[in-house]
């Protein structure tokens, strides 16, 4: 410690006499001291700017980086959206490429009842406009299409391309039933436009809430299931229609079905399990729902398959295997 006071005091007798061999020794003093702190905050302002200017560059350097990477995941999205609409819904004549199940024009339902067939992208469907509802609609899902993050919008709207008019939502305002999809709007989760069309009151039909959010909804999901491991399926669903059914209806008389119908098809296997399922709620499996094709054909007076070769329609349209599918 006395070390130190001592050179201290060396150190201030030195400036001492450096400073009195000058004239206006004071002033002198002041002016080096000001000089000096001049030049440490011109220091500090420059390294100062110098770090704003690393920062800013820093800035501009992520902001190339953030806008480029979403770029890329912007086309990669692109791409693999077209990829699966290409697969799904093909060229313009209605032929996917590499699919098993070829066009879904070949899977039209033949019917007496076939009233007016009404196309869209993601779906087929006959509207029958004394029940004011689809008896069949037709559509293809590839276990590309089950994953998606598409914002359900719940706009239930008329559909355009019905000419005689489809159903109004106000039909099924407080009725006491949900306005029930037939082709799930899950299905098409990958593309929002494609899943908006799912809302057209064309593809509604009146079910019970219990059936409509809990077997209903269950057995959709199990689809989505299969087709994860069957690559592609094909699938037909509709209401059971029959005179006499009770009706809902504000603006249409919309009838009640007290049962549906759900048929899958799997083309590279050649395999099918069909169901009929009861307009309620239900805690019994999915499974024991199964039914023949054949036996739905009889309820509905609809012929399914026909253009598939005789012998293969008899083959999935005659015999039940759920342990199939299960």
């Amino acid at each position: 410690m006395g070390k130190i006071k001592f050179l201290f005091f060396l150190l201030l007798l030195g400036i001492v006499l450096y400073y009195l061999g000058k004239p206006a020794p004071l002033k002198s003093l002041q002016k080096d001291f000001e000089k000096i702190t001049t030049q440490k905050k011109s220091s500090e302002k420059e390294k100062s700017k110098q770090e704003d200017n690393e920062e800013e560059t820093d800035k501009e350097s992520g902001g190339i980086t953030d806008d480029l990477s979403k770029k890329i995941e912007d086309k990669i999205e692109s791409s693999v959206l077209e990829t699966i609409k290409e697969k799904l819904f093909g060229d313009n004549k209605g032929k996917p490429k590499n699919s098993d199940g070829g066009s879904l024009d070949d899977y039209i339902p033949s019917s007496k009842f076939n009233q007016e067939i009404v196309r869209h992208t993601a779906f087929i469907l006959n509207y029958r406009e004394e029940y004011e509802q689809a008896s069949w609609v037709l559509h293809r899902l590839i276990k590309e299409a089950v994953d998606g993050n598409a914002t359900r919008s719940n706009e239930f709207i008329e559909d355009p391309l019905v000419e005689t008019g489809s159903a109004h939502t106000r039909d099924y305002s407080r009725s006491g039933y949900d306005r029930g999809h037939l082709c799930p709007a899950a299905d098409f989760k990958y593309d929002k436009a494609l899943e908006d069309e799912t809302f057209y009151m064309s593809n509604m039909s009146p079910q019970t809430p219990d059936f409509n959010r809990g077997i209903w909804s269950n057995l959709e999901s199990k689809i989505r299931q299969w087709v994860i491991r069957r690559n592609e399926l094909i699938i037909i669903t509709g209401p059971i229609l029959k005179k006499g059914l009770k009706t809902i209806g504000k603006i249409n008389l919309v009838a009640v079905p007290t049962h549906f119908y759900k048929i899958v098809y799997d083309p590279y296997n050649e395999k099918a399990i069909a169901f009929v399922l009861p307009n309620e709620g239900s805690v019994k499996s999915i499974k024991s729902f199964s039914v023949s094709i054949d036996s739905i054909e009889v309820l509905t007076g609809i012929d399914f398959f026909e253009k598939l070769p005789d012998s293969l329609e008899q083959k999935i349209e005659t015999k039940n295997r759920p342990e199939d599918w299960f």
